[in-house]
């Protein structure tokens, strides 16, 4: 098995020097213990180095039937040790993530997941226009994008792609742009490329991106989430205590169906509900501010109401803000068009929403 495992590894290359990381000598050790597999590599202290070999060996064992949440990786040259229990991560944390909850993170004053339970709802726009709304008002703000197998925040920051980050004392110094100290997994993996992950592993990255990223003083801390109730979200539980989710829906009842299952996903794990964004409310022209309710309306009020929450704000749908990642400027940085009437709609609802936030987190 461990010879099968080391040809495995010959399909992983270093990015810095584009060869496979048996055949410069990374591998110094393979160790098979109790269904668990401990890699000792040799790739020097770089921080991204580690992560984006990690993410390699992680895709190519999952693809040839190798359970990957079972690897263990010790990036400092010691032997790593057979113990499960204590076996090093990438992180030297302990392999089950509720051993590892802290309250918080140092030097961030409220984290704020943004979720749903569906995709489709624009929760990406509302968690990065919301972040740039309220780092315009003159809190220091950071945005996690949490979509590992589907990052987008990098593209509607115009960070696309793989991105050439600094690390200092072993962390990851965040990328600031628009006002925001932002981080996302797309700034590790080349464009396109898959990722082949199963549930332990999402914990794994989330808490890297929790635990192992220069913060600083932050204010606010938002987690975009993916959509749906699944692992990242249960993992967030397990990890760090949030002072709560807002929940995006759109007017139609079936989004807010699916909204449903994400409140009650977090209420299992005592998660507060700050309140529900319906977004989407209406269409408003560009051109003679009409608004047109296109998507139906009253989803966000009966979520709300069901679950005896409150209505944050309604967002219309602007072009500008369609328009935005697109180009990769929130729209609510600035706007993009003087004439564009509708950009005061957005920036009404979205200032709203903020202040009602930060009221709500004062008390």
């Amino acid at each position: 098995m461990i010879k099968d495992i080391r040809e495995l590894l010959k399909k992983v290359s270093n990015p810095k020097t584009h060869k496979d990381i048996v055949a410069e000598g990374a591998v110094i050790d393979i160790i098979e213990k109790d269904e668990k597999i401990f890699l000792e590599l040799a790739v020097g202290n770089d921080r991204k180095l580690q992560l984006a070999i990690e993410a390699q060996i992680r895709t190519v064992f999952a693809k040839n039937d190798i359970d990957a949440s079972s690897v263990k990786f010790n990036f400092g040259g010691a032997e790593p040790s057979p113990a499960p229990a204590t076996a090093p991560t990438s992180s030297g944390a302990n392999p089950d993530p509720a051993a590892n909850k802290k309250d918080n993170i140092d030097g961030v004053k409220n984290i704020i997941t943004i979720a749903s339970g569906k995709g489709g709802v624009g929760k990406s726009t509302v968690s990065i226009n919301l972040a740039v709304t309220l780092a315009k008002k003159g809190f220091k703000v950071g945005l996690i994008d949490a979509d590992i197998y589907g990052p987008s925040i990098g593209k509607m920051a115009g960070l696309n792609g793989k991105q050439d980050m600094q690390v200092v004392d072993n962390k990851i110094i965040p990328i600031e742009k628009f006002g925001l100290k932002i981080m996302s997994f797309g700034f590790l993996i080349e464009d396109g490329q898959p990722v082949v992950w199963r549930g332990p592993m999402l914990g794994k990255a989330l808490e890297q991106f929790l635990f192992d990223i220069e913060w600083g003083e932050l204010d606010y801390l938002i987690i975009d989430m993916p959509p749906g109730t699944g692992d990242i979200q249960l993992s967030l539980a397990q990890l760090i205590k949030t002072n709560g989710s807002i929940i995006v829906t759109t007017p139609q009842s079936v989004s807010a169906i699916d909204a449903q299952r994400a409140i009650a996903m977090f209420e299992q794990v005592q998660v507060p509900i700050l309140g529900v964004i319906e977004n989407m409310h209406e269409f408003v022209c560009p051109h003679c501010s009409t608004s047109t309710k296109i998507f139906g309306e009253g989803g966000g009020a009966s979520l709300a109401k069901n679950n005896k929450s409150q209505v944050l704000g309604n967002i219309p749908l602007t072009v500008a803000l369609l328009q935005s990642g697109e180009k990769g400027k929130p729209a609510l940085y600035e706007p993009s068009d003087e004439k564009d009437t509708s950009y005061l709609a957005a920036a009404t609802a979205y200032n709203k929403i903020a202040d009602l936030l930060v009221a709500k987190l004062k008390k």
